[in-house]
């Protein structure tokens, strides 16, 4: 189960989308006061910080590609049952992206925003699209070689 370079791969995944879910992944800045984005909303930054809009769909779908790459970790027996949840973490992944852009292009437009400045936080996830896509090459590799071995029997 953990001995497999692609259960390696994938708890990575699922670690590195529960950070990104807690970082700050853009800032807009406004005229007023500027707002920070993260996966669970946008707020105002500093000491007397507090929560302008909650985006529940973001952390939806990142909580949820978390828990999919985590769950998969443990479908080691049925590998393509545990291919088909990789590609569906990926497309979770890029969904998320699809989701942020359109609520970072309302927000930007709704508040007259003079800049957008993107944080380190926005890449984890395409770094872990990557990993995840790593993870499924080699859970094809292994189910490849299994078939190749029942042929030879």
């Amino acid at each position: 189960m953990i001995q497999r370079l692609q259960s390696v791969y994938l708890l990575l995944v699922a670690a590195l989308v529960v950070t990104s879910m807690f970082m700050p992944m853009a800032t807009i800045v406004t005229l007023e006061d500027p707002m920070v984005l993260s996966a669970m909303g946008a707020y105002t930054p500093g000491v007397d910080s507090k929560l302008l809009f909650t985006m529940w769909p973001l952390a939806i779908v990142l909580g949820l590609s978390a828990l999919l790459a985590l769950i998969s970790i443990f479908l080691y027996r049925n590998r393509p049952l545990q291919m088909r949840v990789c590609n569906f973490t990926a497309l979770l992944l890029i969904a998320f992206y699809v989701v942020l852009g359109i609520y970072i292009y309302d927000l930007y437009i709704a508040l007259n925003g003079e800049s957008l400045q993107l944080q380190a936080a926005l890449s984890m996830p395409v770094v872990a699209l990557v990993l995840n896509y790593i993870a499924y090459r080699r859970i094809r590799a292994d189910e490849r070689l299994v078939r190749s071995a029942d042929r030879l029997r």
